[in-house]
């Protein structure tokens, strides 16, 4: 431990060279990442690695020494992960830092007084569960937040600072406060979202833990993907091919439990978040809709983006695209538009999209999550279908369709029970069972679901 710790004091010396330097700094950050790793599984060396921190950075000869500068760096890390895991060196360390802190002349004591804030923030938080990325320990060794891009689902993002132990409910808070969103919203949350797939977070559950866990992903999939010749002379053109090695990874804000209680739109905020959210289910064909709804839907939004009609626009498939699923796109008929569009005229921007909202809210399912599943118990049920969870219970519904085949209020769900390619769910009496196998990709989201809405039912 004690030759790990001097290896990141000695790296650092004056180099000529920025590529030199660069890949000093590289070489500093992957020996922070080996420490931190294996303490992070074994206590003792925690405790070891905590003792040895300390005692290297009490009365250090020269305070703004390389050296003692970067000892103060591993520390405030360390402290911004996690802590040592015996009481009594948890107040020997903040003992240290309290007395380090009080020195307002050298960097010493500015190190000093971040780590000490990174153990209180640390202090009581769950657990990490993966080693610290690059980008983290860069951001902490130099005393600044952790930053992310945030997708919203109108396409835009933002930049959000955090700390390294901030939660996903932490982040939450700073997106609304952000963007001008009621902190007494409730019911949003932040997703991962992988490639195609997308995962919510707890509100425990550490967002650079997540930004750890894409670092360690990308790095395994470089080390496994050898493309041939051929594949690396086609590359160039198939930025977007499932052939790419790595997956898109980001962050997601959108709502994510649709209860009466937790929406209000008379906030213009939450309005606004909600309609575009109903614009990307109604392009990802999660609201089924009638060729008719479709032309109204269409002439609503062209109201909103185009305004009053006018003879000058030809083609209504732009505006389709927008809010429709691509299948429907290329048939709708432009003159059924072109005429409800014409029926429009002099509706306000705020009222065209009421009436958009006020559409969607005619199927009873509206505010359900849906998902993509497949059975196989019975052979009156097509085997494609859609779940569809609310906060009513859940229900199985024909793929793409309106017609519900069964429902089942939380009160009668006695279990459910996911694993990686399918549900198990167990409804009914305790006398009387019946058995739901559904076979999914989604089970853990879905189960997810499925138990926080059941929470919100029971404290009703």
């Amino acid at each position: 431990m004690y030759k790990s710790i001097d290896a990141i004091t000695t790296t650092f010396k004056c180099r000529s060279c920025c590529d030199t330097i660069k890949r000093a700094e590289d070489e500093h950050t992957r020996i922070v990442q080996s420490i931190m790793d294996k303490c992070m599984r074994k206590d003792s060396l925690l405790n070891e690695l905590y003792l040895q921190l300390i005692k290297q950075t009490t009365d250090h000869p020269d305070a703004n020494s390389r050296v003692n500068l970067r000892n103060w760096a591993l520390l405030s890390v360390a402290c911004s992960v996690i802590l040592p895991s015996t009481k009594v060196i948890r107040k020997y360390l903040m003992a240290h830092l309290k007395r380090c802190s009080s020195d307002f002349i050298s960097e010493e004591g500015k190190y000093a007084r971040f780590a000490e804030k990174c153990f209180l923030r640390t202090q009581g938080t769950r657990r990490r569960q993966w080693t610290p990325s690059c980008e983290e320990i860069l951001c902490t060794t130099n005393r600044r937040p952790c930053y992310s891009k945030v997708f919203f689902m109108d396409g835009q993002y933002y930049s959000f600072e955090f700390h390294p132990s901030s939660t996903a409910g932490d982040v939450i808070q700073i997106i609304k406060k952000t963007i001008g969103l009621q902190e007494n919203s409730l019911g949003y949350a932040l997703y991962e979202m992988l490639g195609n797939t997308e995962r919510s977070l707890s509100n425990e559950e550490k967002v650079c833990d997540v930004m750890a866990k894409w670092e360690r992903y990308r790095s395994v999939s470089k080390k496994d993907y050898h493309p041939s010749p051929h594949h690396q002379n086609i590359s160039r053109y198939m930025i977007n091919s499932s052939m790419q090695p790595q997956q898109h990874q980001a962050f997601l804000f959108k709502k994510h439990l649709f209860c009466d209680a937790y929406i209000n739109l008379d906030d213009a905020i939450e309005k606004e978040l909600l309609y575009h959210q109903i614009l990307h289910s109604l392009r990802s064909e999660r609201y089924p809709i009638t060729e008719m709804e479709a032309i109204m839907l269409t002439a609503l939004q062209a109201q909103l983006e185009l305004g009053d009609y006018s003879d000058n626009v030809n083609d209504y498939g732009s505006v389709a695209s927008h809010c429709l699923p691509p299948r429907f796109v290329p048939n709708i008929p432009h003159g059924a538009v072109a005429m409800h569009h014409q029926s429009l005229k002099g509706m306000l921007p705020v009222e065209a999209k009421k009436a958009f909202l006020n559409l969607i809210q005619s199927w009873p399912l509206h505010r359900a999550t849906i998902f993509d599943v497949m059975q196989s118990f019975t052979s009156n049920w097509p085997r494609m279908l859609w779940l569809a969870v609310d906060q009513n219970g859940i229900h199985l519904l024909e793929h793409r369709s309106r017609n519900i085949l069964c429902s089942h209020e939380y009160e009668s769900l006695i279990s459910f029970s996911p694993n990686m390619n399918s549900l198990m769910i167990f409804t009914g009496t305790e006398k009387k069972q019946s058995k739901v196998i559904l076979s999914t990709s989604q089970a853990f989201q879905i189960a997810t679901l499925i138990n926080e809405y059941s929470e919100i039912v029971k404290r009703r």
